[in-house]
């Protein structure tokens, strides 16, 4: 049988991936670039052949796929593996993995899906209350998983449930609206302290190590971010909601929404085991602030009591998470001692300050300018602007020292741009809720006009930030 559209070697996506490798290809053998020697050359080629795979995903479409390229451009180019897999040694992979699985075991034991409907049956439903118990659900399981991908897994679900409960239609505005918003609070509340996603540890393994990494404590972070996302968070869902209008008027009950918690069953024992595990969790990061313990030293206890208590299985190891996306946030965690040891970091971080210096004298107009750019560079940067991240980290120092710009500001800036939903390709995201949630959940132009939404309020919410930054002594 000949290969379907899907499966030939020739589809758009291969032609368009092997496209850019040879670019990629053409950089390493003929090093054009002036002050970059062989290594850096053959490393910034491997790194383009790479993006090329998690750009277009050819084939299986695996992330490790593009891993291996680096990895094989790293040994030819002659660097050290221990330089070449220093991102899988980085406490940011570690904190991950832990987390991954508490996420998993809120999904198989039910325990997300009790959660939100325990909430929601309190409520006499109306689409403000549903925005604000989204909200609420979205806080509380920030602290619960740092993995953004577990909450929306959680969440997106119920709230096609709860949309189809309310009998809206495929397609009308309402369904969007209580679908989108509950995409959305899985995302914007968690941003406000460092652990809550993982834009936090991933950006931090980027920054140089001395002044610039012990710039971005959680202290620091929450001082910078909470204010303006958790702000951002309730005035995204208010415009979103008046954007997204609905026509239908809600019909659900209370008591429907009871039903469909009953429906449940009673608290389950590996329900009960996971509360515990979670109660001990949040002590353990509470206790933080007393004793000589880390969020990976906590997250790995809980991990340890699930497994112990019998909630996840040891098969469930190898198969109760993607260790695809694991095995990728291990290779670009490394990116930033990559580009050090090749000799990216010293020929590109001057080339960045030059370029970024003519906005720098006016921070206001540095942050405007700058998120200009990584809007246009996320449409480039597929991996989730994760390489914008490493590429913005290497000017830091420069722009810290010569113009006082505090290096979490490039943080804010690059998850405003990293958070863009215009294009499926822009968050994995997207795909995963519309293959979970399928013809039944938002869209398209619905989504479309949220996107378009949020890249005008982040716009907004950064101007707000240089007033407020100045307010609380950051700039």
């Amino acid at each position: 049988m000949g290969a379907t559209k899907e499966q030939g070697f020739f589809d758009k996506k291969t032609i368009l991936a092997l496209a850019v490798i040879i670019i990629g290809v053409v950089v390493a053998v003929i090093q054009p670039f002036y002050g970059l020697d062989r290594t850096g050359h053959i490393m910034l080629g491997s790194v383009i052949a790479a993006l090329a795979v998690w750009m277009f995903r050819p084939g299986s479409g695996s992330f490790t796929v593009g891993g291996i390229i680096l990895f094989l451009g790293g040994a030819i180019a002659g660097l050290p593996m221990a330089d070449l897999a220093n991102g899988f040694a980085s406490p940011s992979l570690w904190l991950l993995i832990p987390a991954m699985f508490l996420g998993y075991a809120l999904l198989k034991t039910g325990l997300g899906k009790r959660i939100v409907f325990m909430l929601f049956k309190r409520l006499n439903l109306s689409y403000p209350k549903i925005l604000i118990g989204w909200l609420v659900v979205g806080i509380l399981f920030s602290f619960l998983t740092p993995s953004i991908t577990v909450r929306f897994l959680i969440l997106t679900p119920i709230a096609v449930s709860v949309a189809d409960a309310c009998r809206l239609e495929r397609g009308s505005k309402g369904r969007s609206l209580i679908i989108i918003s509950a995409f959305v609070v899985s995302i914007f509340p968690g941003t406000s302290w460092k652990n809550g996603s993982l834009y936090g540890p991933v950006f931090s393994s980027y920054l140089p190590q001395g002044p610039m990494f012990d710039m971005a404590t959680e202290s620091a972070w929450i001082k910078v971010m909470a204010v303006p996302w958790m702000l951002m968070a309730v005035v995204f869902l208010i415009c979103l909601y008046f954007v997204l209008k609905p026509e239908q008027k809600l019909t659900v009950t209370k008591a429907q929404i009871t039903n469909m918690y009953n429906e449940l069953g009673e608290v389950s024992q590996q329900e009960k085991r996971t509360i515990v595990t979670f109660l001990i969790m949040l002590a353990g990061l509470v206790l933080q602030n007393f004793v000589a313990v880390t969020t990976n030293q906590v997250l790995f206890v809980a991990f340890a009591a699930l497994l112990l208590t019998g909630v996840l299985s040891v098969k469930e190891i190898s198969g109760g998470i993607n260790w695809d996306i694991v095995v990728f946030f291990g290779v670009i965690l490394g990116f930033s001692r990559i580009f050090e040891a090749s000799g990216i970091t010293a020929w590109l971080a001057p080339l960045l300050s030059a370029m970024l210096q003519p906005f720098a004298s006016s921070i206001l107009l540095f942050i405007l300018a700058l998120y200009v750019i990584c809007v246009l560079l996320r449409f480039l940067d597929v991996a989730q602007g994760w390489i914008i991240s490493a590429i913005i980290a290497m000017a830091a120092p420069n722009l810290y020292n010569n113009f006082g710009i505090h290096p979490l500001i490039l943080v804010m800036v690059f998850i405003c741009a990293s958070n863009l939903f215009f294009f499926p390709y822009h968050q994995p995201w997207l795909g995963q809720v519309q293959a979970v949630c399928g013809e039944d959940g938002w869209s398209v132009k619905h989504l479309r006009k949220a996107s378009i939404l949020y890249a005008a309020l982040a716009a907004v919410m950064l101007v707000f930030c240089y007033f407020y930054w100045q307010i609380v002594g950051i700039i």
